[in-house]
C-alpha cells in the first residue's frame, strides 16, 4: 500500500487552489488561488518543506493582478508567467515585480489563454481558445507570430508543453484526440531569431480524451 504524504495542508476556506506547478530550478511549489466572491487572485510560493515563502498578488501601484490564474509556469530567467483565465498572460519577476501583461495582438484585440510554457530561447508560448492557435511572444511581452492556426490538422490548441532536451514542442487539442509533436527546425542559439520554425510534425492520437 502506498504512503500518501501531506505537503501542505490547505486551511484557508476562502481561496482555492486553481493551478499548480513545480520549479525544477528551484524545487520550489507555485500555486494559483482563486478567491471566489472577490474575483480576484494570486500566485503562492511554497518552499521544498512546504512552507510559505511569496505571495504575488499586486501590480506596481497595488491594483490586483490577476483574476483567476488558470495556469502557471516559470521562465528560464526566473519571471513567473501565468495565464489569467478569459483574458491575458501577466509575467513578474521572481521577486513579484510586475513585468508585464500581454493581452493579444494587435494589443487588446482578445485573448483566451490556457495551456503555456516557455522555449529555450525564453519565448513564452500560449494557447489561444479564441483564435485557435498559439501565440509566440518575446520573454519582455513583444508579439513574434501566430503557430498553428486553425487551418492546421489541429483544431483548438489547449495544452502545451516543450522539451528541452528533445527540442520538441507538444501540443494537445481540445476538440481531437490528438497530441502533436514539432521538432524546432534548427538548434535555437539565439533569443533575436524571431523567425524560427517548428517542423517535422507528427500527430500522436491519445489513446482517451481527456
Amino acid at each position: 500500500m502506498k504512503e500518501t504524504i501531506t505537503f501542505i495542508e490547505r486551511t484557508d476556506t476562502i481561496w482555492r487552489p486553481w493551478c499548480v506547478y513545480w520549479s525544477p530550478s528551484t524545487g520550489d511549489l507555485l500555486v494559483g488561488m482563486y478567491r471566489k466572491k472577490q474575483k480576484t487572485g494570486k500566485v503562492t510560493r511554497y518552499n521544498p518543506s512546504g512552507q510559505l515563502r511569496q505571495t504575488i498578488q499586486h501590480d506596481n501601484t497595488g491594483r490586483d493582478l490577476y483574476c483567476i490564474p488558470n495556469y502557471i509556469t516559470e521562465n528560464n530567467n526566473g519571471d513567473v508567467v501565468v495565464c489569467d483565465l478569459f483574458d491575458a498572460v501577466i509575467v513578474t519577476e521572481s521577486k513579484g515585480r510586475h513585468r508585464f501583461t500581454y493581452t493579444g495582438h494587435p494589443s487588446g484585440s482578445g485573448l483566451w489563454p490556457h495551456g503555456i510554457c516557455t522555449d529555450a530561447l525564453s519565448r513564452i508560448l500560449v494557447c489561444d481558445v479564441r483564435s485557435n492557435s498559439i501565440h509566440i511572444i518575446s520573454k519582455d511581452g513583444h508579439f513574434l507570430k501566430h503557430f498553428m492556426t486553425k487551418t492546421d490538422e489541429i483544431a483548438t490548441p489547449y495544452t502545451i508543453c516543450f522539451d528541452i532536451k528533445a527540442n520538441t514542442l507538444y501540443v494537445g487539442s481540445w476538440n481531437h484526440n490528438t497530441i502533436c509533436a514539432y521538432r524546432y527546425k534548427t538548434q535555437q542559439r539565439s533569443s533575436t531569431d524571431e523567425d524560427q520554425q517548428c517542423t517535422d510534425k507528427c500527430a500522436m492520437h491519445a489513446s482517451s480524451y481527456v
